[in-house]
Order: C-alpha cells, then sequence, then structure tokens
C-alpha cells in the first residue's frame, strides 16, 4: 500500500472514530468525504471492518480472568494472557487489511458511455481517448491498464515500459506499447488502425499474434475468425472527430453499422448485399444525406423513409 492510501486509511478511521463522539465535526466530514471517491470506499471498508471485528470480540481478545494456584501468594496476571491479548490484536488488524486493503487497493470500474456526443476521457498517466459517439468504455486495474471497448474509441497512449495497456473488443486484444491508434468494435467485427508506434493484435482464433506498426490495419471478423492486414493513410484513422469516414473495400455491413453510430442513421441490409464492398469517404453532418451519398456510389436504392430505411438492389 503506498502512502497516499495509508493516509487515507488513517484519515478514514479517524473519522469512524470521531462519528461516536458528540463533538463530531460533520461539516468537515462531509467535506472530507467529498473531496475524494478514495475517501468514501475506505470509510465504508473501515465501518465494515469495525464491524466485523465487533462481532468477533469474543475470539480475538482472552478473559481477563485468572485462575491461581493455591500455593501462589500473589495476584499476577500471567504473561500468556497479555500475550493472548496482543495476538487477538494482531489477528484484528490481520482481518482489517485482508477486508480493506484488497478492495481499497483495486478501484471500482469506470464506465462510460456516450450518446450523439463523443467524450474525452483523460487517464491518469497523461494519456487520453476519445470515445466515439454511441460507444462504451470500462476501464480497471489500479494502473488503468485493463480496457473494454464496445463501439469506437481513438486512443493517445503515453509509452512506460512498466505498464502494458491491453483493450478488449468484441474477441480481440489489443495490446499497446505506447502509441496512438483507433478502433472499431461493432458485433463480432474490430478494425484497428496504427498511427503512431505500435501494437499487439491477438484473438483465440488467431494463429499467432499480429503486430501493427505506423500505417497499418488490421480487419477483425470473429465469425469467421478471419484476420486482414492492410495499409491505412493517417490523416483517415480518426478522422470520425471531423465528421468524415473513409474506406478502403470495406463490407457495406460495416459501413452502415457507422453510420448508425456516427450519424444516428439507421438502414435495413438484406443478407445479400451485406458483403458488398464499398470504398470511398462519406461526409456525415447529416445522417439521411450521407446515405444518399452511399447508395448512389453504390448503384443501389434507397427505399423506406427516414428513421426506417432499407436498402435495395437497382
Amino acid at each position: 500500500m503506498n502512502r497516499d492510501n495509508d493516509a487515507i486509511l488513517s484519515e478514514a478511521t479517524h473519522w469512524h472514530l470521531a462519528s461516536g463522539d458528540d463533538s463530531m465535526d460533520w461539516q468537515g466530514f462531509t467535506q472530507w468525504l467529498q473531496a475524494d471517491p478514495r475517501h468514501r470506499d475506505a470509510y465504508d471498508e473501515i465501518s465494515l471492518t469495525a464491524q466485523m471485528l465487533d462481532e468477533h470480540r469474543s475470539e480475538l481478545v482472552q478473559d481477563d480472568t485468572v485462575v491461581l494456584d493455591a500455593q501462589d501468594t500473589e495476584v499476577t496476571r500471567p504473561v500468556f494472557v497479555r500475550r493472548a491479548r496482543w495476538a487477538g490484536f494482531a489477528i484484528a488488524a490481520s482481518l482489517a487489511a485482508i477486508l480493506v486493503a484488497p478492495q481499497f487497493l483495486s478501484p471500482a470500474s469506470q464506465v462510460y458511455e456516450t450518446a450523439a456526443a463523443s467524450r474525452h476521457i483523460a487517464l491518469a498517466d497523461g494519456s487520453f481517448i476519445v470515445l466515439a459517439p454511441r460507444s462504451r468504455l470500462t476501464i480497471e486495474g489500479r494502473d488503468q491498464d485493463h480496457i473494454a471497448l464496445s463501439g469506437g474509441a481513438l486512443f493517445d497512449i503515453r509509452h512506460d515500459p512498466s505498464r502494458q495497456l491491453a483493450i478488449s473488443a468484441s474477441g480481440l486484444t489489443i495490446s499497446d506499447i505506447g502509441t496512438r491508434f483507433d478502433i472499431q468494435a461493432q458485433d463480432n467485427a474490430v478494425r484497428v488502425a496504427v498511427v503512431e508506434g505500435k501494437v499487439e493484435v491477438s484473438a483465440d482464433t488467431m494463429d499467432a499474434p499480429v503486430r501493427l506498426p505506423a500505417g497499418k490495419g488490421l480487419a477483425y471478423d470473429a465469425s469467421a475468425g478471419t484476420a486482414t492486414v492492410t495499409p491505412v493513410q493517417a490523416a483517415n484513422v480518426g478522422s470520425w472527430q471531423q465528421g468524415r469516414l473513409s474506406y478502403e473495400n470495406a463490407r457495406l455491413a460495416l459501413v452502415v453499422a457507422d453510420l448508425r453510430r456516427y450519424a444516428g442513421v439507421s438502414v435495413e441490409v438484406p443478407a445479400a448485399l451485406r458483403d458488398r464492398r464499398f470504398s470511398g469517404t462519406l461526409i456525415v453532418d447529416n445522417g439521411d444525406a450521407a446515405l444518399r451519398d452511399l447508395v448512389q456510389l453504390m448503384g443501389l436504392r434507397l427505399g423506406g423513409r427516414s428513421g426506417a430505411w432499407r436498402l435495395e438492389q437497382r
């Protein structure tokens, strides 16, 4: 436990002991709780520990009653009783450590969800993540090094040899060693594109991990168990932040999924068209207009109405 956590636990213990006193500074206690999320966690764990210690008091502290031999002339508390009491306190301290430390040192998961707008998320080491619209990100671990993504996000991670970031997305694991990259995860498909540095990509269905350097991307299909490495243009990586989506030989099903996430437009794609390939750039400031551009470029027809579009063969 580092010095900062030790100090917080010490403060939590102080406030817990003071809470039983009529002179308790409740305003100060409230301000302390609100100053840091860890304060509430530490206080709750100290309170729980105190409750459990109280329930097991009889097991932790020996009875003070001393039975003397008939020949004893002085009433002296035997050493073993004092030692037993100290042993009880040691057990109590150990119990407190077992109850408090693991939960306090392992912070609760941080979950971020977006609606129609993106969100910037800063990590403790100075790294940052831009979470795309209609996406979800979960951060876990003391070093914020275990991340789960559903949707899209652009990562800018500082290089730290002692920290290995692992991001899971639809069955794929992306391990980062300090770089800038984009991930798009939709159902069973994941796309990874690297701007700077390199990442390692792995999955149970892949024969071996794949290292992606800057300028390379990987398209992973979990249902088919395939992973394809292709070149990417740095200017197109994360271009969704500027309202622009660029594709090179992408499945129509993925393009439509992106339109739903970044433009808020839903469209039904029949099975016969899902694997059609699209190359080009779509401007997604206006979802319906972007959809019409896609239909025109692919020689398709748009049926239905706004909010319930469907793609059709001409």
